[in-house]
């Protein structure tokens, strides 16, 4: 068997057939319950997928988990969580609780001898934002993003994050960050107006990896929208997170989102292969639940998947708005001044225009 160092690389397949890592929301226990599964283990070392654990609860269980993913030649990707009464996931404000949370694994993966290929870093604004996000109507929107500027906490954020990833390099990881992919748009655009909106931040990891879930809870689109998300924001991502495929067992983060079927599945699988070779699915858990890991297991990669033409012009069209907003506001007081001058020279022409008729009669 080959020994794993944990400075390993993530690996890489061949052209046309993307590398795998399945999101497993599972604490210690769920988690080795999944594993003794019947044929799973095996199914994973031969299909080479990879797992990112979430690390959540540095406990004794989660520890046996990782040892038994590390024996079987399973490369491991530590999701770092912070405990669920304290929010999970991290962003502007809990920056010195990340750090934290990094130094307490790293003594806890040395002291229990694991092997984890690398870091994943999930940025998500504060679940009391969402919660109020949710309730918006437009003025709260246009409110926030015109207060956005005020958010102080931006430049330290982004200062802590960078040297966090700085550390974690230094111990030999490779650093993967799992974004909303709205924060494509903000750098598209030369901006930091939608990090600073939001309470999220960039980071400069290994790999950047933009969550473009095609389930979301719209009755009028059957509950998905169609890869567009994928195809859209596809040519800016490093890696593309897809699903949401949650399993009843857990206490999962997309409870909310409608399971995708298994034909949507295999469609922003391929979809998401045509832009890159590492995708994320959401979760192992409900992939395994529903079956599905075996049809994966024989997706034929050259397949043309079906998209809707109409869910792609209306995500352009909506990505256009967001890119005229966040130019607007990068460059409204600048075209405000320009405007000016050009209504002072055209005044200052009219007028000498006037003098000139004035002095030929």
């Amino acid at each position: 068997m080959q020994v794993l160092s944990e400075t390993t690389p993530i690996a890489q397949q061949s052209y046309g057939h993307p590398y795998l890592i399945f999101f497993s929301e599972l604490d210690g226990e769920g988690a080795l319950d999944l594993l003794a599964r019947p044929g799973l283990l095996s199914e994973l070392v031969s299909s080479s997928y990879g797992v990112a654990l979430a690390i959540r609860d540095l406990t004794p269980d989660l520890a046996s988990a990782v040892r038994l993913l590390n024996s079987s030649g399973v490369q491991v990707v530590a999701w770092l969580q912070l405990p669920q009464s304290e929010g999970i996931w991290f962003h502007m404000q809990n920056y010195p609780q990340a750090i934290e949370r990094y130094r307490s694994f790293r003594v806890w993966s040395r002291d229990q001898g694991l092997i984890f290929h690398a870091v994943g870093i999930d940025i998500e604004p504060p679940s009391s934002e969402l919660d109020r996000i949710q309730r918006w109507g437009l003025r709260d929107l246009a409110r926030r993003l015109w207060l956005a500027h005020e958010n102080v906490l931006f430049a330290a954020a982004r200062v802590a994050y960078a040297d966090l990833i700085g550390e974690i390099h230094h111990d030999g990881y490779e650093v993967h960050a799992y974004q909303l992919p709205i924060l494509a748009d903000d750098r598209r655009a030369g901006t930091t107006l939608i990090q600073r909106a939001f309470d999220i931040v960039g980071l400069p990891a290994d790999v950047e990896v933009l969550m473009c879930y095609s389930s979301l809870p719209i009755d009028a689109l059957r509950n998905d929208i169609g890869g567009t998300l994928i195809t859209s924001y596809g040519p800016s991502a490093d890696s593309i997170g897809v699903g949401a495929i949650s399993g009843s067992a857990a206490d999962s983060s997309a409870d909310d989102l409608p399971p995708l079927s298994g034909d949507a599945l295999e469609r922003d699988l391929l979809l998401a292969a045509r832009h890159t070779d590492v995708i994320y699915v959401f979760s192992l858990e409900g992939c395994v639940e529903r079956g599905l890991l075996p049809r994966i297991g024989q997706i034929n990669w050259e397949a043309e998947p079906a998209i809707s033409p109409w869910k792609r012009l209306s995500v352009g069209a909506i990505r256009a708005l967001i890119l005229i907003a966040l130019l607007t506001s990068r460059f409204g007081g600048r075209l405000v001044a320009w405007l000016g001058w050009g209504l002072f020279v055209i005044v200052l022409i009219r007028r000498a225009r006037a003098a000139l008729t004035r002095s030929r009669t």
